[in-house]
């Protein structure tokens, strides 16, 4: 029995990185995310005050790892390293 067989995903979209074999719901909240982290920077691009770049940075980061985190989990689920 491999290692993601026995875990309980913890999170619906954990769950749903599970049941997606072909990665088209992968695809598709990655394709979100980086719509997002772009939006970011581009308002970071044109220029904000210092605390409001502060605080769209610490977003843009946020996104920049949930992509991480949602290709590391797809793949760990569909044996992809």
């Amino acid at each position: 029995m491999a290692e993601t067989d026995s875990v309980e995903p913890w999170f619906p979209v954990e769950e749903t990185l599970k049941n997606d074999s072909s990665g088209a719901q992968r695809d598709a909240l990655l394709s979100k995310l980086q719509e997002q982290a772009s939006m970011i920077k581009q308002k970071m691009d044109a220029g904000v005050p210092q605390d409001e770049f502060a605080q769209l940075n610490s977003l843009h980061t946020a996104f920049e790892v949930a992509n991480f985190m949602i290709t590391l989990i797809w793949g760990r689920y569909h044996r992809v390293e």
